[in-house]
């Protein structure tokens, strides 16, 4: 210690209350971290570039906590800046939920998704990272131990809070209590281990008011919506009129499923597959990415009796799909992660349908050499797999890579456009000409003319050459879906 002690109490009382505002530091921290990519997917996805953005802006922020905390040392700054330190954490956690969602909405406006990610990260998660990562090294001055001992032991337990923020935000905060119950659960901790620091009390006082104050930003979630529920894979969110229910996955202007009430066709990619059973030998169909059960009515309606097996990650998503959706009882549905079900499956199918996304986002392991060779075991002789393509701003961006990547698995690959901005691509498990997809989509049964007479309008070979093909080890998938989406 040098000169007059700045923590003065008894050594026991010391170490418990550094070991608190270490490990509460770490656990408030690592908790914002994985609420704020959450809080960031609508805007950036789930893609490898808005976590690296997060990851990398938390470090970054975390280095100069750091450094600065280290500066301060056990001097006379030490204790203030320590009280200083959690109450910035808890305020920013108290703020992120009112304050978050229109910075992040404008970083989206001002900059293409790469770029925004790294922004909005650094507007929601700048903050708290500096100023609780200065707690562990002013905590580690102040301890009563000297030296490397005492860094030693601060930074072991500032790690399991760390941990324990991650777990609890992960498989409790998000879908127990929702994002925003979850930044105010996130403030707890700081606020408390500002009880035991020395002149802390009315900074606890002050910060145990920021609490209910994140916690009420979680009333205004889901108002407009028939359904609203946060689950670990998903944000669900239903909306209902007279007319019509749509589904949404994290994202309000992705559409998963949508249903008229009336039966009539929707006007999306949906409806061209009570076509796709014709480009088969029979109607034993596999839907890996279920949804609302979209593909399987539109299938069901024109093939009665087809054999339809859905493949949903979500349990969550096919209890809405069930209760809200009215997914028929004769739909199978295996709960588990669609390229897990298509390696491990002994199951062959006429059709496989993939409409897998995350987020408006294809995942990068569904859209490989590796997935597609797994999903050509699942084809049965004379099957075809179907792909819907969301690519409204840049059709090449991935509809080129992914003919290119599942041609080099099945001998023939199609395409059609399904309007506004989706494509369907048609790979077969045997060489196909056009003229033999053609006559086998015209005597398709009459509920399901309309949408074979679409696909067949623009089915055409779909262009191999000039486009990578994507592998488990190499991928682009998600820069380029971002540019499919959003054209920059």
């Amino acid at each position: 210690m040098s000169g007059s002690d700045p923590f003065p109490t008894r050594p026991s009382l010391r170490s418990f209350a550094l070991a608190a505002a270490a490990f509460s530091a770490g656990w408030s921290l690592m908790m914002m971290e994985i609420l704020g990519g959450r809080l960031m997917a609508p805007h950036f996805g789930y893609s490898v570039y808005q976590w690296g953005a997060v990851i990398g802006v938390v470090m970054t922020f975390m280095a100069a906590g750091y450094w600065t905390g280290g500066q301060l040392g056990d001097g006379p700054k030490a204790v203030p800046a320590l009280r200083a330190a959690l109450l910035a954490g808890v305020a920013a956690a108290a703020l992120t939920p009112w304050l978050g969602k229109p910075m992040l909405a404008d970083a989206a406006g001002r900059f293409n998704a790469v770029e925004g990610s790294v922004v909005g990260a650094a507007l929601i998660l700048g903050l708290p990272s500096f100023a609780l990562a200065m707690v562990s090294p002013i905590c580690a001055g102040l301890s009563s131990l000297t030296g490397a001992a005492a860094a030693g032991r601060i930074y072991a337990v500032g790690t399991l809070g760390s941990i324990g923020g991650t777990f609890f935000a992960s498989f409790y905060a998000i879908p127990e209590v929702g994002v925003s119950a979850g930044y105010a659960l996130a403030a707890v901790l700081p606020a408390l281990a500002c009880l035991f620091i020395p002149g802390g009390k009315r900074v606890a006082a002050a910060a145990a008011l920021a609490v209910p104050l994140a916690w009420a930003a979680g009333h205004g979630e889901g108002q407009g919506f028939a359904l609203y529920r946060e689950t670990p894979h998903n944000t669900i969110m239903v909306q209902e009129d007279a007319e019509q229910i749509r589904l949404h996955l994290n994202v309000a202007w992705a559409t998963q499923s949508r249903l008229r009430k009336d039966g009539g066709p929707t006007g999306l990619y949906y409806d061209l597959f009570a076509a796709v059973p014709a480009l088969g030998n029979g109607t034993r169909v596999l839907v890996l990415g279920l949804a609302g059960g979209a593909a399987a009515k539109e299938i069901l309606d024109s093939w009665p009796g087809a054999d339809i097996l859905g493949v949903e990650l979500d349990p969550a998503v096919v209890e809405v799909a069930r209760e809200r959706f009215g997914l028929r009882p004769e739909v199978r549905v295996a709960v588990e992660d669609a390229r897990r079900h298509v390696e491990r499956s002994p199951e062959l199918h006429d059709v496989v349908i993939v409409d897998l996304y995350s987020t408006a986002l294809i995942p990068f392991f569904t859209a490989t050499r590796e997935f597609f060779a797994a999903v050509e075991r699942r084809v049965a002789p004379g099957g075809v797999l179907v792909m819907n393509v969301a690519s409204p701003m840049d059709r090449d961006a991935l509809v080129g890579p992914l003919a290119a990547t599942q041609g080099a698995v099945f001998p023939s690959v199609y395409v059609a456009d399904a309007g506004r901005g989706n494509y369907l691509m048609i790979a077969t498990k045997e060489a196909r000409t056009l003229e033999d997809l053609s006559v086998r989509l015209r005597s398709a049964p009459a509920g399901a003319m309309y949408a074979a007479a679409r696909i067949l309008e623009t089915l055409a070979p779909a262009e191999l050459a000039g486009h990578p093909v994507l592998t488990d080890d190499r991928s682009d998938i998600d820069q380029r879906s971002l540019t499919a989406l959003y054209g920059r």
